[in-house]
This record gives C-alpha cells, structure tokens and sequence, in this order.
C-alpha cells in the first residue's frame, strides 16, 4: 500500500478540533497542518524501521566447496587446502626406499599440534594430508583409529611426542615404516584496525626403527585484514 494515499482515521475527520480545544482564527487548517505534520513525523522512523527489516533479513545459498574464503585473517578452509596441498606436493617429490615385501612405504600419521591461539580443526587438516597420499599410490597409511588404539593399549597418550622405545614398539605393532607428524604456529600482529597472520605449517617423516628424521618441510602464508569502521 503506498504511505501517501493512506488517510488517517483522524485526518479523515476534517481535522475536527478536540473536547475543550481552540479554535484558531483560520479555522481547522492550523490545525490540520499541524497534525499532519505530527503523522509525517511518526510515518518517517516507521518506514526506516521497515527498511533495516528488509534489508537485515537472513538469507542462505549453496556456494561451490573450492570458493576461496576471505572473510578475515582467521584460519579458514581455503588455508586448510593450501598448507596440505603443498605439503603432499613436497612429500610426493621425496623418493623413499622401497620395501621388499609391497614396494610401499608404509606410513602412520600421528597428531599435528596446534600452536596457535585460534581453535584449528588439525584432524582435518591430518584426513585432508592422509586422502591426499593415498591417491598418490606410492604409500601405504595405517588407518588412524587402529593407530588410535594400539598407542593406547602401550599406554602412549601422547601420539605427537613419542620416544625412542615407543616408536619402535609402536611402529612394530602396526607395521608402520615411517611416522609423519607435525605443528601448525601463527603469528599475529595488529595496528589500528588492520591485522597481518602469519601462519606455518612444520611436517616431519621420522624413520621407526632409528627416529631419524628422513624428511621435513614448512609451508607458510600471510593474510591481511582490516576491519571496516562499523566492527
């Protein structure tokens, strides 16, 4: 309905004058005018009341999984994707011997600590490594949960820092070559309303049998974000 063919119920009136009201000497238009500037009044913040109704309403669509997410300096899903890309590229490059029994080196990936002050999902960044190397097909990987399980049953919590004697007995258990671990840091400085993240992540193959650390790599990225005057 449009607000200016709207008739009010007490313009509809003719403006009539109130119990005990004066009556200028003009008659009812003083009087008119002045109600219908006090209806404008009213009728102003209704209809902005009305807009920001219109506008702030939730709304929800499907957006394609490899879109890349740039909402701010926060650790995101796109991240995610490039650190472990990266990674599996710089694993994939590095020859391994091969074994005599399946050519395939067989691999257990244990935790990747969290060194940052953001909660990181590092499991999913540990799954999205594992898929990756076994569509490679030049490793063998030791399903998680049974790595889960036997670590606790030799009473290791701890599947990051493992010792020596752990390893071995552990790697022994689930015929595991190598073990593949790692942390994920971040830095983060802000000035102003402007914020740059750093962010790291640090993956060591450690040979079973002699803890030797056959390989390493670090991949890294910076995000910059500012905030807009309203945050």
């Amino acid at each position: 309905m449009n607000l200016k063919q709207f008739k009010s119920p007490i313009l509809s009136r003719r403006c009539a004058p109130r119990r005990g009201e004066a009556i200028s000497p003009q008659g009812n238009s003083s009087l008119c005018s002045e109600r219908r500037f006090a209806f404008g009044a009213l009728r102003f913040p209704f209809c902005i009341a009305l807009m920001l109704l219109v506008l702030t309403c939730a709304t929800s669509h499907y957006v394609r999984p490899d879109e890349v997410t740039e909402w701010d300096y926060t650790y995101s899903d796109t991240d995610m994707k490039i650190l472990a890309e990266k990674m599996v590229m710089s694993l994939a490059e590095f020859q391994l011997p091969a074994r005599p029994d399946s050519g395939k080196p067989t691999i257990a990936f244990l935790n990747i600590g969290n060194r940052t002050s953001q909660h990181i999902d590092t499991e999913g960044i540990a799954e999205k490594i594992m898929v990756a190397l076994l569509k490679l097909g030049k490793f063998r990987i030791v399903d998680r949960e049974l790595l889960k399980q036997q670590a606790k049953e030799i009473a290791l919590q701890e599947m990051q820092r493992i010792d020596v004697e752990g390893a071995v007995k552990l790697g022994q258990l689930i015929g595991a070559d190598y073990f593949l671990t790692g942390d994920v840091m971040s830095i983060e400085k802000t000035k102003g309303a402007t914020t740059l993240a750093y962010y790291k992540l640090t993956m060591r193959l450690v040979d079973v049998r002699t803890s030797e650390i056959v390989w390493a790599d670090e991949q890294e990225l910076k995000k910059k974000s500012k905030k807009a005057w309203y945050e």
